[in-house]
């Protein structure tokens, strides 16, 4: 199975929850973005980087907790120290929300997902340039806070994501600022 088919295979079992509830349920989108610290190994080689991704949210009419969300989310980092090159992860991720609250006006919630993940590394030295990629399967866990913020619906959330492949694994923690439409 080439990598384009195990991409496709994991990314259609994360969103089969999301599709399988879009039966009476509201839909929305969003779009967050920040902060992304690398942990463990890739943290020994790459400095803080950024994160954003897009969101489709679906609210089941029958589950007033529950809520799905699918993402599609882009971690770069640099290299530490004299290496000219970058890292990055392209994430598809299929994520189940529980709300923990439903009165207020924070409400958190926590979140797992499970998706598939390019790891992509391009180095330079001189002028070659080399350019490796690697699609496995990932984790994600965290939470967040919705709240109301002029007028907007937005969120402040941070999650663990763990990709795994079969010499070691990435690990890093996104922190970011969304809103939702």
């Amino acid at each position: 199975m080439n990598r384009f088919s195990k991409f496709a295979t994991v990314a259609a079992l994360a969103m089969t929850p999301v599709m399988v509830s879009a039966q009476s349920s509201a839909v929305g989108f969003g779009v967050s973005g920040g902060l992304s610290v690398p942990t463990g190994d890739l943290s020994d080689v790459v400095d803080a980087g950024y994160t954003i991704a897009g969101h489709i949210f679906l609210k089941s009419a029958s589950m007033t907790s529950l809520r799905f969300r699918g993402d599609v989310s882009l971690d770069s980092y640099s290299f530490k120290g004299n290496t000219n090159g970058d890292f990055r992860s392209l994430g598809l991720v299929g994520n189940a929300l529980y709300d923990l609250s439903t009165s207020g006006g924070v409400k958190p919630y926590v979140l797992g997902g499970l998706g598939a993940f390019n790891g992509r590394t391009s180095t330079k030295a001189g002028s070659v340039s080399v350019t490796t990629s690697d699609t496995n399967v990932g984790i994600q866990v965290g939470g967040g806070l919705n709240f109301q913020l002029s007028g907007f619906s937005t969120f402040l959330e941070a999650k663990y994501v763990n990709v795994f492949s079969d010499n070691n694994s990435t690990g890093y923690i996104p922190i970011t600022f969304g809103i939702r439409f």
